[in-house]
């Protein structure tokens, strides 16, 4: 078992909000190792095992009653610690990305929750009142949509309130996710030689081209936040035969719900389109756990940002992000929040990249993440604590 700290709390706002960052403080050697270990050993989404078992052993450890697998998925679990309501989760992500690894410094948002759990299950013990810290292990964000699955499962109807941070270039609110549908596009026409009988073909890459280009022309009157990105993931097979099969891979991103099902019907029409023009059949389908747009709880975002002024982060009130996250689907379900810390020392690195994935591994943005652990623990405390406070977040609880 992992020894408690013998730190005592007393629920006076001012002394708990200092022993609950010497909690994070001191937990912060044990979870170091966990994140090293799955920045070195990074796991595609679904695929994260030793991550998970990482974060499993710790927690067990501390003495959490942990379930894993978890929610339909093998490489998701639950802790959890103390007893009652209220419940307030702290959520880790733990997937890499494809030959890019841990560029998106997943390995750092599970530091934070990991260490936020252990502080705030000395705080629960310690203060020896009612309530439940939940820490939840939410696998393949990464385009996978793992939390989706676990809203299916009905991993989160217990929960009052959540929250999850994420490594940035600045210290920041998250500033609104965006929905994202995922297309994959099939054009399929008929082969032929491409000099003997070229007639006697139907070109999907013809279609293809067509399709790309009327995405092109689109751009300029899409509605405000919308955007269109994909590749062409098969274009034929050699440049002597007419292409009779081709495939892309497309996004669709907006602000919010009702405009993302304007962009996935203007989308089916382009491709329609392109496959009338060349006589070509087309399919469209939209892949799995579409993110939802975000939905904001005052509240909780406006605990968080006086937070990190407290704590000297100096967060910035004008960060914008233009990011999908299958937390915005949790978003719709349960008061949470999504917030960023600094990784980058302020410069401008752009997520899923190789410079970014070098700094997911360093000692500062260790550090960087263990400061956003002492913002998620001292939300916990308050949510656990203060009953006028859990009234705003979630109206009618106690």
């Amino acid at each position: 078992m992992i020894a408690k700290t013998g730190v005592s709390f007393n629920l006076n706002s001012d002394s708990d909000i200092m022993n609950i960052i010497d909690m994070v403080e001191k937990y912060a050697p044990l979870v170091h190792p966990v994140a090293k270990a799955i920045h070195e050993n990074p796991e595609l989404g679904f695929e994260e095992y030793e991550a998970a078992r990482l974060q499993v052993d710790l927690l067990r450890d501390a003495g959490f009653q942990v379930t894993a697998p978890y929610g339909g998925l093998d490489t998701a679990y639950r802790a959890e610690y103390g007893g009652g309501e209220p419940v307030f989760a702290v959520m880790c992500e733990y997937d890499a990305l494809p030959e890019l690894g841990h560029a998106c410094g997943h390995n750092l948002i599970c530091a934070a929750g990991l260490a936020a759990g252990l502080a705030l299950r000395d705080f629960l013990e310690s203060a020896d009142i009612e309530g439940k810290v939940v820490v939840l292990g939410t696998p393949g964000e990464e385009t996978l949509g793992g939390k989706i699955v676990l809203l299916e499962h009905g991993v989160f109807k217990d929960i009052d309130a959540c929250i999850l941070c994420h490594p940035a270039s600045a210290n920041a609110l998250d500033s609104g996710d965006l929905a994202v549908s995922r297309y994959d596009v099939t054009f399929r026409g008929r082969a032929a030689h491409a000099a003997a009988a070229p007639h006697r073909g139907i070109n999907a890459l013809d279609a293809m081209n067509l399709f790309f280009a009327g995405i092109g022309c689109w751009r300029q009157q899409l509605p405000p936040g919308g955007m269109v990105h994909g590749i062409i993931s098969k274009g034929g097979t050699a440049p002597n035969i007419i292409p009779d099969h081709t495939e892309a891979f497309m996004y669709l991103r907006s602000h919010d719900n009702a405009t993302q099902e304007t962009l996935e019907k203007r989308l089916l029409d382009i491709a329609r389109g392109a496959a009338l023009m060349t006589g070509c059949e087309f399919e469209a389908v939209r892949r799995l756990n579409p993110y939802s747009a975000d939905r904001f709880n005052l509240p909780l975002r406006g605990a968080v940002f006086e937070t990190m002024e407290r704590l000297g982060m100096n967060p910035d009130k004008e960060y914008r992000s233009s990011i999908s996250t299958d937390y915005a689907n949790v978003s719709q379900e349960v008061p949470g929040v999504n917030f960023f810390f600094n990784i980058t020392g302020g410069e401008p690195v752009p997520l899923h990249s190789t410079e970014f994935e070098k700094l997911a591994g360093t000692e500062s943005g260790f550090a960087s993440a263990m400061n956003a652990a002492k913002v998620m623990a001292e939300i916990g405390v308050r949510f656990l604590t203060d009953a006028s406070f859990r009234r705003t977040v979630t109206p009618g609880s106690n």
